[in-house]
């Protein structure tokens, strides 16, 4: 498959996670901007690796390969980063007594891959494992937009066409930490810091979050204990 087929095919998979399950062809090459035909020809190569699976009226849905290939990523995501962590999370969330998220870039959007609540208190905030939303938006997304590589960054900048991003994206990565309230969810706060590898690539997002009340009045001392968290979880992903 061209380089620019397989692009084209990645969308297409995106989209079809995205939609409905009774989504149709002629639906999701609307969604992904390409004519009805090419999404013919690109879902019936898909769908030779079982990557897709077609049903009554035109319909599309992700094939059970993807499942597979799903349950393997997630245990190299285990041992690779979330193991490492996990034990830096619980020490930060007894720390500052809010919840401690860690996410990691998919796509344009942030995907949560591991979440600590506090018990400290009654109102907190609460994630689900694998949950996604804009990368653009909330703490835990800018961080890992800050320090995407060039070409990456670019292309979420086109995606959002939110005005003041990029300035936005260049001050985080110059302060190190991002700072947001109520960007994400409404009454909710968050400071967050990049985990990074040996060579300065971004690797995931670490983030306290909590009631905006809460996190607000107390940036200075949440963002110096994030960020000492996230370099414990680079060096223990150096061991």
């Amino acid at each position: 498959m061209p380089s620019g087929a397989l692009e084209r095919a990645v969308e297409l998979l995106h989209h079809i996670g995205a939609q409905p399950p009774d989504a149709t062809v002629a639906e999701l090459a609307t969604e992904a901007g390409m004519p009805t035909s090419t999404a013919y020809r690109l879902l019936a190569e898909l769908e030779q690796h079982d990557l897709v699976r077609r049903g009554p009226g035109s319909t599309v849905a992700l094939g059970t390969r993807l499942v597979a290939l799903g349950r393997t990523a997630e245990a190299g995501l285990r041992d690779r980063l979330v193991g490492p962590a996990a034990p830096v999370m619980d020490e930060l969330c007894r720390e500052v007594g809010e919840t401690v998220i860690l996410t990691a870039a998919c796509a344009l959007e942030a995907i949560v891959l591991h979440v600590v609540e506090t018990e400290l208190h009654s109102v907190r905030l609460s994630y689900t494992v694998f949950r996604r939303g804009p990368m653009h938006r909330g703490a835990s997304g800018k961080i890992l937009a800050a320090y995407l590589e060039p070409a990456e960054r670019a292309r979420l900048l086109e995606a959002a066409a939110s005005p003041g991003l990029e300035g936005d994206l260049a001050r985080i990565r110059d302060a190190g930490i991002a700072v947001t309230a109520g960007e994400l969810d409404e009454g909710a706060a968050a400071v967050a810091a990049p985990v990074l590898d040996r060579r300065g690539r971004l690797l995931a997002g670490l983030s306290v979050a909590g009631p905006v009340p809460r996190i607000s009045g107390n940036v200075p001392a949440l963002g110096a204990a994030v960020a000492e968290a996230a370099r414990r979880v680079e060096r223990a992903q150096r061991v």
